[in-house]
């Protein structure tokens, strides 16, 4: 995997490279981390060079990390203040949820938030009924964006990232998709809250807590913060997890790991031994 793949990001931001970006240097003495992930990948997003990677071209199954796809879509496509109505089969969807209520009104925005902060799968497959009329509308609208995008080991079966052999991508492919979706703000407002609570059309109170444990704990590392994009987890994608983490000079190290054991912990060793081992 070339470090170009990552670079060529400069094209999708708003605005043009004013000045040339201090490029990362790694220091070989600093031991590389084990990671329980099957796959992983950390890139410098200011240069698009790559820190670490395992694996990134491997097929996985990708849990949640899916839903980074239905919000791009539902951010691009729909207004935040569009009031969906919640269908029985959005409503009875298994697994993560919001509890969502059939019938119950409630806006694009409050889906999305519950959506990127609780991971809730009725949020996403409410979403992706109200933008396309089906689930299978919408999934095909994910895979034509997945080709638009480049993402070319990557294909979807549903909207919410249940485990399906159709349901795949990549380190590499999420690594492009999440420095694609970094550029639009309303999918970037919700994933660094830790809660939130709304107040849904009907007068029904949703709660939602964050499924990212990194986002209000203290690294021990000065300067260091973690932030969202997305976590996944299940029996057969294992724990998954997309972060942007920002350093002391302003650098945004992002880490993305599939099939771990323990995506907190793959994570937080990734980001300190950049950190140790990492100038720019």
């Amino acid at each position: 995997m070339a470090d170009g793949d990552f670079a060529h990001k400069a094209a999708w931001q708003r605005e043009p490279l004013l000045s040339v970006q201090p490029i990362p240097v790694t220091s070989e003495e600093i031991t590389i981390p084990e990671l329980s992930a099957g796959s992983a990948l950390a890139i410098d997003l200011t240069s698009g060079i790559i820190l670490y990677e395992k694996n990134t071209e491997t097929q996985r199954p990708i849990a949640s990390l899916t839903k980074l796809m239905t919000a791009l879509i539902i951010a691009e496509e729909e207004l935040p203040g569009s009031v969906v109505t919640i269908s029985e089969n959005a409503a009875s969807i298994e697994g993560s949820t919001l509890w969502l209520n059939t019938g119950e009104e409630i806006t694009v925005k409050d889906l999305m938030y519950g959506m990127m902060i609780a991971s809730g799968n009725d949020a996403a497959m409410a979403l992706a009924e109200y933008n396309a009329g089906s689930m299978e509308n919408f999934v095909r609208k994910m895979n034509q964006k997945a080709e638009q995008l480049g993402l070319k080991n990557t294909n979807y079966a549903n909207p919410m990232g249940f485990d399906s052999g159709y349901n795949y991508s990549t380190a590499r492919d999420l690594g492009l998709l999440s420095m694609y979706s970094l550029q639009n703000e309303f999918l970037m407002e919700p994933v660094d809250l830790v809660e939130y609570e709304i107040e849904s059309k009907s007068g029904i109170t949703h709660e939602y807590l964050s499924t990212n444990k990194l986002l209000d704990k203290d690294l021990g590392l000065e300067g260091v913060e973690v932030h969202g994009l997305k976590t996944g987890r299940t029996p057969d994608a294992g724990e998954c997890l997309i972060t942007v983490s920002t350093f002391p000079d302003d650098q945004q190290i992002m880490t993305v790991v599939l099939g771990s054991e323990d995506r907190f912990g793959d994570t937080e060793s990734l980001i300190d031994w950049i950190y140790e081992s990492t100038t720019w």
